[in-house]
């Protein structure tokens, strides 16, 4: 009977510990990412492109009202007819997970 209690300390130690890494993991994302500019909200697309230059994809507009989306090394842009409405900083790969969207 001991030997279970043991293992299933284990379990829960190894279990807790990838939570402590995974949570430090994305605060360090977050405050990497806060380290770079990104467009804000209610610069133009000309401004967008004099002070980042040309991105790496644009994406035609979509929808009414027109939301056009520009990808960027780093981050993407969304703009609401010709205005900046969200800039969001890219995933370093596909399975990188961060924090969940709060409204």
């Amino acid at each position: 009977m001991k030997i279970y209690f043991n293992i299933f300390l284990l379990l829960i130690t190894g279990l807790f510990s990838a939570v402590i890494y995974a949570e430090v993991l994305i605060i360090d994302r977050i405050e990497q990412a806060q380290s770079f500019v990104t467009p804000e909200r209610g610069m133009t697309m000309n401004q967008v492109l004099s002070q980042f230059g040309e991105p790496l994809a644009r994406q035609a507009p979509v929808g009414e009202p027109p939301i056009t989306v520009w990808s960027y090394q780093q981050f993407t842009v969304y703009f609401e007819h010709r205005w900046v409405i969200d800039s969001v900083v890219n995933k370093v790969n596909a399975d990188e997970k961060g924090p969940k969207y709060i409204q």
